[in-house]
This record gives structure tokens, sequence and C-alpha cells, in this order.
């Protein structure tokens, strides 16, 4: 269990990470290159992980169960969840996106009671209405300008109309719903048998066979082939970020709770916080709402852990 805790929390601090290399990425990219770009190096960062560790060996071996719940979550978690969460980080910049985001837990919990019978207690409750309170004030607080409006530090997602600001809410909403919903399938994948780094492997190359067509469109052809060598160095390291937070993630499910492990993932607000103030102050808000917001989803994250 106490495995489960440190891995669940380097995730976090990988998510934070990412979330900060990704908001530098769609700055000069579109939200669906640097996404695109990413998954696909999942497979060749997990089939490497899977060599080292020896579970290459033992895909031949699981039951068709494990195949099917790791593929299922792969298109979900990547497919889908990602390429949401990025576009909300563009729309919005991460300080505010993580707030709607990183509610998957919920979703997570929510399933985890369904389906893996895993039991909630009336302190998780207050904790679940605090970190939905977070979303919320953002969305009805946070200063906005009018629509069409410069801002004044020419960066998108720092100033913006009310408009972009419930977009940027509802694709991070869509996204915390895919992920939350895929840790529930990485849960069954791995009680059927699967393991956590050959089930990583599964899960992006599901990924990557459902967002291949995509790459046929025209405008998606044009910018990953004529996409400048700087964008396309931010894509790879977010690549990498993602999948070392992603190889974590997994790992922390197979020795914890799905309860617990996802929580403890949901500090990433803070990591997302920190590194932007340190790396990205100028292209994000760091507006009274937007912290009061994180406070409320850490206060949530508290409760719900001493419960």
């Amino acid at each position: 269990m106490m495995l489960g805790v440190v891995l669940g929390l380097g995730s976090a601090v990988a998510f934070g990470a990412n979330a900060i290399v990704t908001r530098r990425g769609v700055l000069r990219a579109s939200s669906n290159y640097i996404a695109t770009i990413s998954i696909f190096i999942g497979p060749v960062f997990f089939l490497l992980a899977a060599y080292v560790k020896g579970d290459i060996y033992q895909i031949g071996q699981w039951p068709w169960q494990a195949y099917a719940f790791l593929a299922l979550s792969g298109v979900i978690h990547f497919g889908l969840g990602r390429t949401w969460a990025y576009r909300s980080i563009q729309l919005i910049g991460s300080t505010r996106s993580y707030i709607v985001i990183t509610l998957n837990p919920i979703v997570s919990i929510a399933l985890a009671m369904i389906v893996l019978k895993e039991t909630i207690k009336p302190l998780m409750i207050l904790g679940i209405l605090f970190s939905l309170s977070g979303p919320l004030l953002t969305m009805v607080k946070e200063k906005t300008v009018a629509k069409g409006a410069q801002s004044k530090a020419n960066s998108p997602g720092k100033e913006l109309d009310r408009h972009t600001l419930y977009l940027g809410m509802l694709y991070g909403m869509g996204a915390a719903i895919f992920w939350g919903s895929s840790a529930i399938f990485i849960k069954l994948g791995l009680e059927s048998g699967g393991s956590p780094v050959a089930g990583s492997l599964i899960a992006y190359l599901a990924a990557s066979i459902f967002i291949t067509p995509a790459l046929f469109n025209r405008e998606n052809k044009r910018e990953i082939l004529k996409a400048d060598r700087k964008s396309f160095q931010i894509a790879l390291v977010s690549g990498l970020t993602i999948n070392i937070a992603q190889l974590l993630r997994y790992l922390a499910f197979g020795y914890g709770s799905v309860i617990i492990v996802t929580l403890l993932i949901r500090t990433s607000n803070f990591w997302v916080l920190l590194f932007s103030f340190i790396f990205n102050r100028e292209y994000e808000s760091f507006s009274r709402w937007v912290l009061l917001g994180n406070a409320l989803l850490i206060g949530g994250i508290v409760l719900i852990l001493i419960s």
C-alpha cells in the first residue's frame, strides 16, 4: 500500500511537469498536434520499459479480458481524455484547466463504488463537495475580458472572454470524465491478469490505432509535416513527461486502492501551480479565484485522505 502511495505521488509531480511543457507547446502548435505526437511516443516508450522489466514476455499469456480492459482504458484515457485535456490547456491555461480536469477522481470514486465495491466514508463526501466547489467558483468569479479583446501579454489563455473560459472548462470536464472512468478499466485489466508496464503498452497501442484515422485529415497532415523543429521538440518532451507519469500511475494502481491512488495523483494541481509560477508565470492566471479554486481542491483531497 505504501508503495502505491509513493508511486501515486511521483505520478502527480510528473503530471504537473507535463502540464507546464504542454502549455508551452500549445502556444506554438495546436493541441491536437501535441496530443498526437505524445500518444505515438507511448508505444515506443512502454515497449522499451516492458522489455527492461521483462513484462514483454508475459503479454501472450494474459486472458482476453485483460487485453480488452487495458485497450479500452487506452482509448478512453489517451485517445479521448488527453486530446480534450490539451485543448482545455490551450484555451484557458493549465492553472485554470487543472481545476476542472482533476475532478476525474470523483468519476473514479463513483465507479469504484459501483464496479469494484470500494467504500466511501462521510468525510470523503465533504471532500468531494469541497472539490466540486473549486471549478464552480472559478467559472463564476474568474475575471474575463470583452470578446475579441487583445491580451496585454499577448498570450492566449491568460486573459480571455467568458465564452472561451466556459469552452475551456467544458473540455476540461470532458477530460475529467474520460480520465476518471479509465482508472476503473486499468484496475479491471490488472486484476484480470495484466501487468502495469506491459498493460501501458497495450493501452497506448490501442490509443494509437484509435487516433490514426485523424492523421489523414488534411489540416492535421499539413501541421504534422510542416511543424517547426521547436514545436516538435516540445511535443517530444511532453510525450516523455506524460509517459513517465502514466508509467508511475499504472504501477501505483497495481499496488494501491483506486480511490487512494487517484486522489494522490490529484495533488498534481499543487505542482501545476508551483511549476507554472516558476516557468510559465507570464502565460498563466494566478488570480485569487484560481488560487482559491485550487485550494478547495487540495482541501478536498486532504479531507478524503484522512477519512
